[in-house]
């Protein structure tokens, strides 16, 4: 099977809310990887509709149609089409122009598909049967619940069984078909060559820039449907086999179907159930547009419909088509070989030794803490998505770090002492007084505080918060005794260097005085000298 549902795990944020609406919990969260399981996949899309990153979507077939473009091909349009575009007839033109030979609407297979079931049915009186026009539905059925496959009615989808028309009709071409179910991409029984959704069909559409409204409208080929155009809402199967109307129940929804599933041995004999995963029917799938409600897209498709009705065009007679309906369904159900003692254990590791402490409160994506259990001991899951696992995790380190903090830590409520760690034990001792007395200092704002314990002095750094569950106040006290001793010794240091230097220098200014006042003299006797020295080269009588 290939991967039709894929992930962008790097935008991932684990937030499991695709796991937690995931109806077979087919997506597993493995070292740091999510992936979505594609063999327990059944493709309903609910995933991709609730991802908030939208880090999960579908395979992208658009070049696949590019391929295509410019030699013959075929088109089938599922009823939605109508809905999904807001001018439909424009873009069967521009199909018309990329080269199908002809636009046909999937409601002429609904219809034959339907005249087919009115024939099952009535060949099987008394018997209760499920319709199978809904990919997801079956497989749903395979590979979860397949005890109801002999309830499922063996005849090809609407999309199978027009591509058969088609061909036969138009031609053996390539075949293409747009849906808004990605699960149809793999519904397929090898009649149709390419499955793309109105999305990638839209995407198509503004990737290569093309201006829809320069397309002269056209209508789908004929032969039309008179009754096959409404099978994408739920209930007009039911409308059209028009009989015993009361034994017929419409179940919307894949949680629904499940519950249908699971209880289908208690229906009574006589029932047509017509089952969809989306609510709705084909006008909510997955690639649908999502801007309108159901009565709207109800509103909208019967418009074009009463359009199409109003053309005089040849209809199909069903019981005049001559191609094969039938299909079987296999059971693709894996075995699950998982232990009770392994559950425990993986229970156990999980803090959930005791049944209490199983809340089972669907955090993490799972119905049941067992359940979680057993994607764990599967591979599919790790015991660190359980949050309340992660919460005590977290509290038993939290609590490690506390005990084992050099630091001292208070927390008391009304004055009353509620917890002391262990250096804070050492510390206080019995001396309730002066735990008192701290508590009071630091309630008046002293920061830093100083401690006199047995003659000796501390000093600590006051932090305090308050935890908001209930109220208690925590006190830490972070000890700066070491640095604040080294801050005095320093300062010691810096007033003795001071006074040293003082004293070199007024020593100096003192040698300095004294060496001024002899070169003082030097200098007067040397000028006394020199003045007689003068006179005598004058021819003076002075005496030298």
């Amino acid at each position: 099977m290939r991967e039709l549902v894929l992930t962008r795990e790097i935008n991932c944020q684990y937030c499991y809310k695709c796991l937690r609406n995931c109806p077979v919990k087919a997506i597993s969260f493995k070292s740091g990887k999510t992936k979505v399981l594609q063999d327990e996949c059944i493709i309903c899309g609910k995933c991709i509709e609730v991802c908030p990153r939208h880090v999960i979507g579908y395979k992208n077939d658009i070049d696949e149609l590019e391929r295509l473009i410019g030699s013959p091909f075929l088109v089938s349009i599922a009823p939605s089409f109508f809905v999904h575009f807001d001018k439909p007839f424009k873009v069967l033109a521009l199909l018309k122009e990329l080269g199908a030979v002809a636009v046909q609407e999937t409601a002429v297979g609904a219809e034959i598909v339907m005249y087919q079931y009115k024939r099952f049915i009535d060949s099987k009186r008394g018997g209760t049967f499920i319709s199978t026009t809904c990919p997801v539905v079956v497989e749903l059925a395979q590979k979860y619940y397949p005890e109801v496959i002999p309830y499922l009615i063996p005849i090809l989808s609407p999309m199978d069984t027009h591509a058969q028309f088609m061909k036969k009709y138009f031609g053996d071409l390539p075949l293409v078909y747009f849906g808004s179910c990605i699960a149809e991409k793999v519904d397929t029984n090898g009649n149709i060559d390419l499955v793309l959704t109105f999305e990638e069909l839209e995407r198509f559409i503004k990737s290569c820039n093309i201006n829809i409204d320069e397309f002269e409208e056209v209508y789908p080929d004929p032969p039309f449907s008179k009754k096959g155009r409404t099978y994408s809402i739920s209930g007009a199967i039911s409308s059209y086999l028009n009989d015993d109307w009361e034994r017929h129940i419409v179940v919307e929804g894949i949680e629904n179907v499940a519950k249908l599933f699971e209880s289908i041995d208690t229906v009574g004999d006589g029932f047509f159930i017509e089952a969809f995963s989306c609510s709705g029917g084909c006008v909510s799938g997955t690639a649908m547009r999502k801007d309108l409600s159901i009565l709207k897209k109800k509103e909208k498709l019967l418009y074009y419909n009463g359009i199409l009705n109003a053309l005089n065009v040849d209809l199909i007679n069903p019981g005049n088509i001559d191609i094969k309906t039938g299909r079987d369904f296999q059971s693709q159900k894996k075995v699950m070989d998982v232990s009770e003692e392994r559950i425990k254990e993986v229970l156990k590791e999980m803090g959930k030794d005791v049944p209490i402490k199983e809340l089972n409160c669907g955090a993490c994506g799972y119905s049941t803490c067992r359940d979680k259990a057993t994607a764990v001991v599967l591979g599919k899951a790790e015991k660190e998505m359980c949050l309340t696992y992660l919460l005590d995790k977290a509290r038993s380190v939290s609590s490690a770090i506390v005990e084992n903090s050099p630091n001292i830590v208070i927390i008391y409520k009304d004055d009353e002492v509620i917890y002391k760690n262990p250096i804070g034990d050492k510390f206080f001792g019995n001396r309730d007084y002066l735990l008192e007395s701290v508590i009071r200092n630091v309630e008046d704002g002293k920061n830093p505080l100083e401690i006199e314990v047995d003659n000796k002095k501390y000093a600590f750094i006051v932090k305090t918060f308050t935890l908001p569950e209930n109220n208690e106040k925590v006190i830490l006290l972070v000890d700066i005794t070491g640095k604040k001793e080294k801050e005095e010794e320093l300062d010691r240091l810096k007033e003795e260097s001071i006074k040293k230097i003082e004293e070199v220098i007024n020593r100096q200014a003192l040698l300095a005085q004294e060496v001024a006042g002899l070169l003082g003299e030097s200098i007067a006797e040397t000028k006394s000298y020199i003045v007689k020295f003068k006179e005598f080269l004058k021819g003076g009588n002075t005496d030298l």
